[in-house]
């Protein structure tokens, strides 16, 4: 006989009530006072009997009755002989998904993890199947399935056991959209296959952060048979924040870097502080800004680079207790070294001509070293060509090596002092027409630019509002050219009037740009414009390659190789790891961690910059009640000893809905208290009629 509500069976401690009760010598308390007694002396009752039960079978069937009336809530029943064991539970369909995103790095996430796993697998039955899976960006079977007919040397559990200690953390960003919507469909789909009865369930250990992509839930029919058991991991210490490097603003001479430091909104502190690293002194503070960002906000800040550390590679950011995401790698601007020749017959202190002003704007550049050279109009070019010509008046044989020089791949920029010197304008672009000069220029008269290209690359620094206006800058005189209807000659400027000023056309391999006004005060204001510092790196930065920071990329995204590579690329991870590339790639997409990646092919050599996604700095919990909202259908895991007792309570359910003993005991407690009942009538009328003899043979003695 087994119990299915044992709690109800307290009730019968309640039987001994009457009796206690009953047996309670009870004496009276109260006293009343006689005046015919007040003269004689007291005298205390004596106790001649004490308590004793009266009616003891009536006093029975009471407390029979409320007996079976407990042990009928107790509903009892008999148990079957065959014992429930492990083996009789059903099969389940365990899938491990483990997050190894890069915000998993934090504190201790990851010991947490691989418990939360090993806890799951102490919870299997022997005839459950489990499988581990990892996801990032993407997901990676660690331990499938088992299939039919394979061999296992090892119980699945002890396999995925030894699995979870060779599984590394990735810097990849978390995509738990993609990861669970995957292992649902699979999990769903062998089951249809296999006309299994197996209980699939999906079990996503992580830390659940906010900067998860969850898209691809959108839309999911989420399978009916299928439910997650999310598995939340939790920092003590949960401030984190972020920094990402902006370019700088174009178009002024004193570009400074632009930091974004962003707090994350479950964050604690909002105290941060950032700077660039010195090699030297990696632990100092030197150059560090205080920055205060409060939870859940964004800060942007200058940041400029000290004068002695002009090629630190990373930013860093101090003030938060998660370190994982607090270094930000840029490729430092190099250091160019660029041969410019001049070809003019002004000197270089000669405040009227061009050469005075040109060699100012390109000295005192730590970032670009000019090695300058001036040759007089009627001079041969140097026998090492340089990077950049610069032209103001040439000779008609000058000219000619000139020419020779763009075509094999020079670039030029010719910029005529006069009319005189700007006759070879024609032969340089062809089908142009140089036009007579206007003598009859009235005093103060000016151009202005009225029409910019600000999509091509010496303009694009301007092409910000704050920096495109060049209004403020006065030309006094130009050199009037007039273009064919078809030609490929590119008009980058022009002025008010319509004339050309900048002119931009290819010849052979090389490219030549042509200024119809020069920047000498006698032919306009450029040279004493904030635009002229600016303008003058634009185009050296064309004509020999940039100085700037590259753009970084992100953790496992493809980065474009340069196309024109005529050997095999190698290229150098951060850790030291090297891999050639073929000629014919145009993308390099092993970008597995952060930091400076350098490349090389032949005499080619670049860098580029590989960060941590910033959604992975996005820390704050994900309510699984979001998941819920979008379809997920949670559920619950169990260990085997538990689904164990909860098979054995459904079962013993069922045991007593059949049996329904109680029905029998609820009988038998109403047959007994009609007993009682016609039992305590029949004693009444017994002791209502011995009391009237007894009255009556008084009344005779009498």
């Amino acid at each position: 006989m087994s119990i299915l509500a044992p709690l109800f069976l307290v009730a019968l401690g309640g039987l001994a009530l009457p009796l206690i009760l009953h047996l309670v010598r009870r004496t009276p308390k109260g006293k009343q006072q006689f005046s015919s007694l007040m003269f004689l002396s007291p005298t205390p009752p004596r106790l001649t009997r004490r308590s004793r039960l009266d009616q003891v079978l009536l006093l029975l069937m009471r407390l029979a009755a409320l007996a079976l009336l407990a042990f009928a809530f107790a509903r009892p029943f008999l148990r079957e002989n065959s014992l429930l064991a492990v083996t009789d539970l059903q099969q389940r369909r365990v899938a491990l998904l483990v997050d190894t995103s890069a915000s998993m790095r934090r504190g201790d996430l990851w010991k947490q993890a691989i418990a939360a796993a090993e806890k799951e697998l102490d919870g299997l039955a022997p005839q459950d199947e489990v499988a581990l899976y990892t996801f990032a960006d993407r997901v990676q079977n660690i331990v499938g399935f088992p299939t039919d007919g394979k061999v296992v040397s090892a119980p699945p559990a002890d396999v995925v056991r030894q699995a979870l200690k060779q599984i590394e953390l990735t810097w990849s960003a978390g995509d738990m959209g993609s990861a669970i919507t995957t292992l649902a469909a699979e999990l769903a789909a062998a089951n249809d296959v296999a006309q299994s009865q197996a209980i699939p369930q999906l079990v996503v250990i992580s830390d659940f952060q906010r900067g998860n992509r969850i898209e691809s839930l959108q839309g999911f029919e989420w399978p009916k048979d299928v439910r997650v058991v999310p598995r939340q991991l939790a920092l003590k210490q949960t401030s984190n924040a972020t920094l990402q490097f902006l370019p700088p603003e174009a178009g002024t001479a004193d570009e400074e870097p632009r930091v974004r430091v962003s707090n994350a909104a479950d964050s604690t502190a909002d105290q941060l502080f950032v700077r660039w690293l010195d090699p030297k002194d990696p632990n100092g503070t030197a150059g560090e800004v205080p920055v205060y960002v409060p939870p859940g906000q964004s800060r942007v800040i200058r940041l400029p680079r000290q004068p002695n550390n002009l090629t630190a590679d990373r930013l860093i950011l101090r003030g938060d207790s998660q370190e994982f995401d607090n270094t930000f790698y840029v490729v430092p601007p190099r250091q160019q070294q660029i041969a410019l020749t001049y070809f003019g017959d002004d000197t270089a202190d000669d405040p009227a001509g061009l050469q005075y002003y040109l060699r100012l704007a390109t000295a005192d550049d730590p970032l670009r070293q000019v090695t300058f050279t001036a040759l007089k109009s009627d001079a041969s070019l140097p026998s090492v060509a340089p990077q950049l010509v610069v032209a103001t008046s040439v000779s008609s044989s000058t000219q000619q090596s000139l020419q020779k020089y763009v075509e094999q791949g020079g670039v030029l920029l010719f910029v005529p002092k006069d009319q005189a010197a700007a006759s070879p304008l024609t032969n340089l672009f062809s089908g142009a027409e140089l036009l007579p000069a206007n003598t009859e220029r009235k005093e103060n008269e000016f151009q202005l630019l009225g029409e910019i290209n600000f999509s091509d690359p010496i303009f694009q620094p301007f092409a910000n509002p704050r920096y495109n206006d060049f209004t403020r800058i006065h030309f006094w005189q130009h050199r009037a050219v007039k273009l064919p209807a078809e030609t490929n000659t590119r008009v980058l400027a022009r002025f008010d009037n319509g004339d050309p000023w900048l002119l931009e056309t290819s010849l052979g391999k090389g490219r030549v740009w042509a200024m119809t006004s020069g920047w000498q005060p006698d032919d306009s204001q450029l040279a004493v414009s904030s635009k002229f510092l600016p303008l003058v790196g634009s185009l050296l930065d064309q004509a020999c390659g940039a100085s700037r920071a590259l753009a970084s990329g992100v953790v496992n995204a493809p980065v474009a190789l340069p196309r024109d590579r005529t050997a095999e690329l190698i290229v150098q991870s951060p850790s030291g790891e090297k891999e050639s590339i073929p000629t014919a790639a145009t993308e390099f997409r092993e970008t597995n961690e952060p930091g400076i990646y350098q490349a090389g092919a032949g005499q080619q050599e670049f860098r580029f910059a590989v960060n941590i996604a910033a959604s992975e700095s996005d820390t704050t919990p994900l309510p699984v009640e979001q998941l819920e909202q979008l379809g997920l259908k949670i559920g619950q895991s169990v260990t085997a000893a538990e689904r164990l007792n909860r098979e054995r309570q459904r079962r013993d359910t069922e045991l007593e809905s059949r049996q329904q003993f109680w029905r029998w005991l609820v009988v038998g407690c109403l047959s007994i208290l009609i007993l009682e009942t016609w039992w305590a009538s029949r004693a009444s009328s017994l002791g209502a009629a011995t009391a009237s003899d007894a009255r009556l043979s008084t009344e005779v003695v009498a």
